[in-house]
């Protein structure tokens, strides 16, 4: 099948799904490029719908959907696309069970944020609790999680989360330039929520009152901060990889 006009229903649903209320009545996202679609099909391809392809890579994906090239173009967000994309499904969100999740308050920037779900995917942060932050289905927050974004368990979350996450044995620790060193006295718990604020004005009050601890990371150089994906990747991989030493 090849699609040659752009008044089709599958292209009118995806340039839709470039808006965050869309992807939120579908429960649909997408994902492009070829590394990332091929990872996504490895890792459950029951969460594709569909894949889309232009009349050049027809070859790669004998089931996909092809579409004129001229049109393909209009559906991309990358401004050189590999003109390979995927509709994917939202996974259903489950209760925490790794020993180590992240949340994070406040996230606005999406690079940060689709670094920051990558980071905690590589350190073992599989449970991800999002407030308030960069809607992590948007497509360049997927980007930058290079595929991570199904690895984790994405949860939407509010501020009575932290008390759920507490009652299931987790110590909340805050990132926060007022906590002591994290390297001075690193958390050594077996199960740790580490909280991470946004970049303007960090953990909101009503997150951080419910914190049992506050780590920061010391500062040279008169520099008063850290990008948020820095020093949230720093404090994952310090907590975790102390307490397994």
């Amino acid at each position: 099948m090849t699609i040659s006009s752009k008044d089709n229903k599958s292209l009118k649903l995806l340039q839709k799904l470039s808006l965050k209320k869309y992807r939120e009545q579908s429960g649909l996202f997408i994902v492009e490029g070829i590394r990332a679609v091929n990872d996504i099909l490895a890792l459950d391809s029951n969460l594709v719908e569909k894949v889309f392809i232009t009349e050049s890579k027809a070859n790669l994906y004998p089931e996909a959907v092809i579409v004129k090239d001229d049109i393909f173009e209009k559906l991309t967000e990358t401004v050189n696309g590999q003109g390979v994309l995927a509709l994917v499904k939202k996974p259903v969100p489950k209760p925490p069970s790794s020993s180590h999740v992240l949340f994070l308050d406040g996230i606005r920037d999406p690079g940060n944020l689709g670094t920051l779900i990558r980071t905690a995917c590589a350190a073992g942060y599989y449970d991800v609790y999002i407030r308030d932050c960069a809607d992590p289905y948007a497509g360049k927050v997927v980007r930058s999680t290079m595929s991570a974004i199904l690895k984790v368990n994405i949860i939407d979350a509010n501020v009575s989360d932290i008390e759920k996450v507490k009652s299931l044995g987790y110590r909340i620790i805050a990132a926060d330039m007022a906590g002591k060193s994290i390297f001075s006295s690193s958390p050594m718990r077996d199960k740790v929520c580490l909280v991470i604020g946004g970049e303007a004005n960090g953990i909101s009050a009503e997150v951080k009152e419910h914190c049992d601890e506050i780590y920061s990371l010391p500062m040279e150089g008169n520099i008063e901060s850290l990008n948020a994906a820095i020093s949230g990747g720093i404090m994952m991989y310090t907590i975790k990889f102390n307490k397994e030493k």
